[in-house]
């Protein structure tokens, strides 16, 4: 049980990122999709979970700046590493969609903001899930007037938001109810999720993306260098568990309100045959946000000072 509750959070932490990173992101099922890349998918946002997970718990990230930075060093290692986009168009592919979509949406709203809505009661989970399904449904239509898009008809879309919705929110209850009160990998874990990590940047993403051998390490020690100052000042508890509570299960299902919302939008706008490139809007909004966002974070860690009870005795 030691291992088994530990893994269950992981792979329900990987399942919500991806969740967020990739399922609403292309929202609908593509021609090329198949169970077992969809499978293969959740195994590596669930390796990329366990390295979130651990930068979360081993650097105390307690605060929203802080967490923006674990989603960055996530972000990168997902667009950054295991697949290129991070370099494509520079400067801008930096924040998206690794900080304008995986930090800010995937980890700010989906890991964080509502997990706290499900602590907080029904009416927050529900308005804001309905929120997020209203926001969803028109990202959805913006595929329709792209060229590796599609038009899903409304149905299909019903059914592929119900279903992932549904496991969306079993996964919510399996992270609280398995996520230990100490996530703490040793440092053979460490070293042994680092390595694979290290090996396929030497050997596929640095062949694939030159630029990634200066830009990545750089990225990745910037943050690096925040994180520990925010180790060195922070005493609250991580966040990492600060939203485990202990709620009817029944609330998760409130969650569906999501896909609800979405399907109904999308249905609305199929019957109406809306063209709207919903997804301009938001390359506008968030692609300056993550670097803002960002840069915000960091200077909020270098800048704060211990308070006073914090600072160690001498002699203790």
């Amino acid at each position: 049980m030691r291992i088994l509750k530990p893994l269950i959070a992981i792979l329900a932490s990987g399942y919500i990122l991806m969740y967020y990173s990739e399922i609403l992101f292309w929202a609908r099922i593509r021609p090329t999709d198949s169970l077992s890349d969809w499978l293969m998918t959740w195994l590596v946002y669930s390796f990329l979970a366990f390295a979130f997970l651990t930068v979360t718990s081993r650097f105390r990230v307690a605060t929203l700046w802080a967490l923006f930075l674990a989603g960055a060093v996530f972000g990168w290692l997902a667009e950054g590493l295991i697949v290129q986009t991070a370099y494509e168009s520079l400067p801008l592919s930096i924040s998206f969609t690794g900080l304008a979509w995986h930090a800010l949406i995937s980890v700010w709203f989906g890991w964080y903001a509502v997990r706290r809505a499900l602590s907080a009661g029904l009416g927050s989970t529900m308005i804001l899930s309905a929120a997020a399904g209203l926001a969803y449904g028109l990202w959805a239509i913006s595929w329709w007037l792209e060229p590796d898009g599609g038009q899903s008809p409304a149905l299909e879309f019903a059914f592929f938001s119900l279903l992932t919705g549904l496991l969306l929110a079993l996964a919510y209850w399996l992270y609280d109810r398995s996520m230990p009160a100490s996530f703490t990998p040793g440092r053979a874990a460490q070293i042994a999720a680092a390595l694979p990590f290290l090996l396929y940047f030497i050997f596929v993403t640095v062949p694939a993306a030159p630029l990634a051998a200066m830009i990545l390490p750089v990225l990745f020690f910037l943050v690096y260098l925040a994180l520990r100052r925010n180790r060195q000042i922070e005493r609250q508890a991580e966040m990492l568990f600060s939203s485990r509570a202990s709620f009817p299960a029944w609330r998760y299902l409130c969650l569906l309100a999501l896909p609800v919302t979405a399907s109904l939008f999308y249905a609305s706008a199929y019957a109406l045959g809306l063209q709207w490139r919903t997804n301009w809007i938001l390359y506008l909004v968030t692609t300056p946000a993550g670097f803002v966002v960002f840069i915000i974070s960091y200077i909020r860690i270098l800048r704060r000072k211990p308070h006073f009870l914090d600072i160690p005795r001498a002699g203790m």
